[in-house]
């Protein structure tokens, strides 16, 4: 998962990156979503926004040939460890999803996680579909999934106040872990803000550390999405509500396929 971009940037990851796999642990059915494309692919597939590899070694795993773009060194480096210990060539490298340049084409590109929601401003999306295009082979596809959560929001609210939201063991230390959450949406922007507070918990009950992150999201409707990709050279083959091909109901997951034209 990208962090941060240029332009109007979200803030960086504040937690530990040992954190990272056991808090961000992906919507149900995408790893065998991206999966099952991949295996289809006639040519290399490049994941933008890779994090720590989890999916990325699922498609090496497959028989894919995959590379894996973050902006984020720590994430990065755990992905090549994960690569190094199964055995898995992957290629890996460290950019902005705006800007980068990989000096090749590919017959996929995947976007997993939300990672596209990222890019705060409609001119960071643009230019970086455009990226996206560029390191694509004619007829190649962008698949990604988003979220656009107007549904959820209109029956909850658009705030939420600090409560806890997971739990999960730190595999380095064996100390527990406590998530606690908030978030704020603003409707005129679509700009999701999230602040997450990872509390790590010793042995003796007695915490040991705390850190704060602000998670900034942006979401886009079903027709703004239309309108950017084929304003950056896409055709849109399909648009799910789920990774198992579920109708996309107007709001929620938003399962994008999309073909360079």
């Amino acid at each position: 998962m990208q962090t941060a971009c240029q332009g109007e940037s979200n803030t960086m990851r504040a937690y530990a990156s040992r954190f990272y796999d056991g808090y961000f642990v992906g919507v149900e059915g995408d790893v065998a979503f991206y999966a099952a494309h991949a295996k289809e692919a006639d040519g290399a597939v490049l994941e933008v926004g890779c994090g720590s590899g989890r999916i990325a070694l699922a498609l090496a795993r497959a028989g894919a040939e995959v590379a894996g773009l973050d902006l984020d060194a720590d994430l990065l480096a755990l992905a090549r460890g994960k690569a190094a210990e199964a055995g898995l060539a992957i290629e890996w490298g460290e950019g902005d999803m705006a800007e980068f340049d990989l000096g090749r084409r590919f017959a996929q590109i995947h976007v997993p996680y939300r990672t596209f929601q990222h890019l705060l401003a409609p001119a960071d999306q643009i230019r970086a579909l455009h990226c996206m295009a560029d390191h694509l082979d004619d007829d190649g596809l962008l698949l990604f999934d988003s979220f656009d959560p107007l549904g959820q929001l209109a029956a909850e609210g658009f705030t939420s106040p600090l409560c806890k939201d997971t739990d999960f063991v730190d595999t380095a230390t064996g100390h527990q872990v406590v998530v606690y959450y908030s978030r704020a949406a603003d409707p005129q922007t679509q700009i999701l803000e999230q602040e997450l507070i990872f509390e790590e918990i010793g042995a003796d009950g007695v915490a040991v550390g705390r850190t704060f992150t602000r998670l900034l999201l942006r979401w886009s409707t079903r027709w703004e999405l239309e309108h950017l990709l084929a304003g950056c050279g896409f055709e849109v083959m399909a648009l799910d509500g789920d990774f198992a091909g579920g109708a996309y109901p107007g709001y929620g997951n938003q399962i994008w396929t999309a073909r360079k034209v």
